[in-house]
């Protein structure tokens, strides 16, 4: 399931991997920044004083 950050500029993005991967990178690399992907293909270097949230991005409606 796909990860939605929230960064302190009101900044959003959402990337491939789920949530515990996302915080395990950043975790692993403190205090140095992480590199993260967007599904948009946008490449951002972040670390946690960059973040505000990080949730599951919710998955779209099913259209029947």
């Amino acid at each position: 399931m796909a990860t939605r950050i929230v960064f302190l500029n009101g900044q959003e993005t959402t990337v491939t991997e789920t949530e515990d991967q996302v915080v395990e990178a950043v975790r692993r690399d403190h205090p140095n920044p992480v590199k993260l992907e967007g599904v948009d293909g946008i490449v951002m270097f972040v670390n946690w004083s960059h973040i505000t949230s990080i949730a599951p991005h919710p998955e779209p409606p099913l259209v029947s």
